[in-house]
Order: C-alpha cells, then structure tokens, then sequence
C-alpha cells in the first residue's frame, strides 16, 4: 500500500509541477532577451488539458522520498531501499555546447522549447550522439554517465527535468572530465 501511495504523491507533484508552469489562457509566453516565440508547437497534454510554459525561468525543487518499491507488471519497476531525494527543473540551455557532467541517478526530460542532442562517453575515446529532440518530445539520462548537452537551436532550448535517486542532499549535477573523443558513432 505504502508504494502505491507513494506513487499517488509523485505523480501528483508532478502535475502540480507541470501546471504551475502552464498557462490555459493561450497567451503566448515571454522568451527572454531573444525575444518572443511561437510557443503553439511547444505544448504538451495532460488529460485534456494543454499545458504551455509561462516563462523560462529556471526553477529547481527538490523533496526526500522514504524508501519505496512500485512495481507495475509486466514491465516497470522502481525499487530503492534508503531514503532518496527527486529533484525536477525547468532548466534552460543556451546555443552551443554545454560542460561534460554526470549525475547520480536516472533523469527524465521533456523539450518545451529548441533543438538539443546529447554527446555520451562509451568507453576509451569513443563516444555516441543521440538523435536531436525538438519540444514535445522526451528522453532519459543514464545514472553516472559523462555527458554533454548540445542546443542546435538558435533559441534557448527549455527542458522539464526529473531527476531520480540522488542521495539526499548530494549535488546531483557532477562536472567530469573531458573524456577526448575522437570518434562519435552515429545516433541509434
């Protein structure tokens, strides 16, 4: 009972989350220096309802879960057995090329807004690119993987981010190492 309620409150934070950040009355939303853009592209649906972002405002908040275990059959488990935090973010990525990073746990993303693709370090100097996402649709960040993030757009790329099993109070954005690739297989 304890991890179905667990995951009753996740999943209500986070659309409380994604609905703080909506705006049901169609107006379109500010976009910084750049300027404004047509945002029409850049909703997403929850239920019936079309959530569009406000503003890119950065925004980070972060909350401890006891230990839980959902397991949804056939095909989806989530188990952690300490205490852990989630954190999720409205993060914003200017054009070009970010730092090498890892984080400690699994991260889910969704693009509101620009073009991004992910540079990952495989083994030695060998690294791989992933598709380029555009907004609507979404991806996932491998725990304790070095990576890049790389904006092709010429406007800031806005993500919604949900970042799992980060030990509480940890950072969980961690700098690396340029890993020197010399070689990048082709996105799969």
């Amino acid at each position: 009972m304890r991890g179905n309620r667990t995951s009753m409150q996740f999943t209500l934070g986070l659309a409380a989350i994604l609905l703080a950040c909506g705006d049901s009355t169609g107006t379109q939303p500010a976009v910084g220096a750049a300027g404004p853009a047509d945002q029409s592209q850049h909703s997403m649906h929850l239920s019936n309802a079309t959530v569009r972002p406000q503003s890119v405002t950065p925004f980070t908040v972060r909350a401890t879960l006891d230990p839980f275990k959902i397991q949804q059959l056939p095909d989806f488990t989530m188990h952690s057995k300490v205490p852990r935090d989630i954190v999720m973010q409205q993060l914003v990525f200017t054009p070009g090329v970010g730092p090498w990073h890892t984080h400690p746990g699994p991260s889910f993303i969704y693009v509101l807004q620009g073009q991004i693709k992910l540079q990952r370090h495989i083994h030695g100097n060998l690294c791989m690119e992933t598709p380029v996402f555009a907004p609507g649709q979404a991806y996932f960040e491998v725990g304790n993987q070095v990576h890049r993030a790389v904006v092709l757009s010429s406007d800031d790329a806005v993500l919604l981010v949900t970042r799992f099993n980060v030990p509480v109070g940890a950072p969980f954005t961690i700098p690396a190492a340029d890993p020197g690739c010399t070689g990048y297989l082709p996105p799969q």
